[in-house]
């Protein structure tokens, strides 16, 4: 874990990125911090709180590799409520015996998209409206998804009951 975490601090220093160290965090395998909350293409906007937001080194760079497709779509900022936080997984309504992968740092979630326009995509109020001709949630998960860098995205497209209003991104721990 300590080389892969070496080695993804290596790529986010030959893409630019500004970060620091963070302070040990139990279960986070490489803790930073992003100060200007820039990576690459992309830009993090949290919702409520100020701050540090502590997250996996893995995360960061997975961001930072889906960018420009991200760009590609018009997307700028992920208007973010929750990254690192410890706790078990929720799943239907329930909390279970598993540790949720924002306990390690590796997972965000997601509850608006901001584009180069200056349009506001909110996946509560927009997930459901989209239609064939317009399906640019649609098309923003779906990068994601292609993204070796990523597991599969929670949407309101896939687990309506417990992501109805946030998309939920994992980053793999693998490089």
């Amino acid at each position: 874990m300590k080389a892969a975490g070496t080695e993804c601090l290596a790529r986010l220093d030959a893409a630019g990125v500004e970060y620091t160290k963070g302070k040990p965090i139990k279960k986070v395998s490489t803790p930073l911090v992003i100060p200007g909350l820039v990576l690459g293409d992309i830009v993090l906007t949290p919702l409520r709180g100020n701050g540090a937001y502590p997250m996996d080194c893995q995360l960061a760079a997975a961001i930072v590799e889906v960018g420009p497709d991200l760009a590609a779509l018009g997307v700028r900022a992920l208007r973010f409520r929750t990254l690192h936080e410890y706790r078990n997984v929720r799943k239907n309504g329930r909390t279970t015996k598993i540790l949720s992968r924002h306990a390690i740092g590796l997972a965000i979630d997601v509850f608006g998209f901001e584009l180069t326009d200056g349009t506001l995509l909110e996946v509560e109020r927009d997930w459901k409206t989209q239609t064939e001709a317009d399906h640019k949630l649609a098309d923003i998960v779906e990068a994601f998804a292609a993204s070796s860098r990523f597991r599969t995205p929670l949407s309101p497209g896939n687990d309506p009951r417990d992501h109805d209003d946030h998309v939920h991104l994992e980053a793999h721990l693998r490089i």
